[in-house]
């Protein structure tokens, strides 16, 4: 597909992905428009100076009328839809604006699209391998049970179940993305496990391995551009018979424990001698994840290309090379 021009919108543009994705877009000569609330000096989305490339509305994905009126003026034909409450303690401690901005900003959007078909030709949703909930059987496939019990796990469960039964229901043309855990350049969220990890040993301090009373954490760890990807995987093959309307798993196939995931980082920071800090989990989590992304490979050719080590070194770079240098 020949995105040159195409009139693509774009929520969670500000953020680690949407970032990403909206650069991706405008290299590709895109016209990319966002809905944003504030920008942070320190994003990639300003590293980047996607502010000077995209058409920018200010506004909250709670904002139905916003939301119409960017698809009517804009004459949206591609929508990405990105935007979320998307850490797991954030969501904890503010339960009724997770709920807001992933369930209601998800219906928002959708509903805007269905009244809008005229224009709009592919709605992409991004939905998490957190649906599944903590499941005896792994790794996930597309037909596991979702059952997420947390409030982050059940919003994006209930935005994964919206987005699909708008294609069901009305005909939308809709896809899911299900990711592992990303990671990458330009994620500024220093709660997470990596950023966390490389800011801590960069200032010489000990990293914090969290572990929950039952076991150990283990993750599905997916790169960044292995995510923009299968965003474009999605799009570009989404007239084909068995991908719209449907959920697909992007990940690796690959659980690492986190405690593995810190000590890799010490390696390629040549930090081995500073010990990590271990702290038991204040939340609830699941403890285990791991995708099984053979429907995407036979429905869409995508598989991931970078390795965990690859993937750490890439994004370790980044950090030193250009983050730290600018705060």
């Amino acid at each position: 597909m020949n995105l040159k021009g195409k009139r693509i919108f774009i929520t969670g543009a500000t953020g680690f992905v949407g970032s990403h994705i909206a650069k991706h877009l405008v290299e590709q000569g895109a016209n990319v428009t966002a809905l944003i609330e504030r920008c942070d000096n320190n994003s990639y989305f300003s590293i980047c100076g996607l502010e000077k490339k995209l058409n920018i509305y200010y506004g909250d994905i709670c904002n139905a009328a916003l939301i119409e009126q960017i698809i009517v003026e804009q004459k949206v034909e591609i929508i990405f839809h990105i935007a979320a409450v998307a850490l797991q303690d954030l969501a904890y401690k503010m339960p009724k604006v997770t709920f807001q901005v992933n369930i209601v900003g998800t219906y928002n959007i959708l509903d805007a699209a269905r009244l809008h078909t005229d224009t709009v030709k592919a709605v992409l949703v991004a939905s998490s391998d957190k649906v599944y909930g903590d499941s005896d059987v792994l790794p996930y496939t597309e037909n596991t049970l979702l059952q997420g019990s947390n409030p982050y796990d059940v919003s994006k469960v209930c935005q994964d179940m919206l987005a699909r039964s708008f294609y069901h229901s009305y005909g939308l043309p809709v896809v899911v993305g299900r990711f592992g855990n990303i990671y990458g350049p330009g994620d500024n969220n220093f709660n997470r496990l990596i950023p966390g990890a490389v800011q801590k040993l960069e200032n010489g301090e000990s990293p914090v391995v969290r572990h929950p009373a039952n076991g150990v954490f283990k993750r599905d760890f997916l790169y960044i551009n292995d995510i923009v990807n299968a965003y474009m995987y999605m799009l570009y093959n989404i007239e084909k018979e068995g991908v719209v309307g449907n959920a697909f798993n992007f990940g690796t196939g690959i659980a690492t424990d986190i405690e593995t995931v810190v000590n890799k980082i010490k390696a390629i920071m040549k930090c081995e001698d500073i010990p990590s800090e271990i702290q038991e989990s204040e939340v609830s989590e699941i403890l285990c994840q791991q995708l099984d992304a053979t429907k995407a490979f036979e429905r869409l050719g995508w598989k991931a290309e970078y390795s965990l080590d690859k993937g750490l070194a890439e994004t370790i770079d980044w950090y030193r090379n250009v983050y730290f240098k600018l705060s």
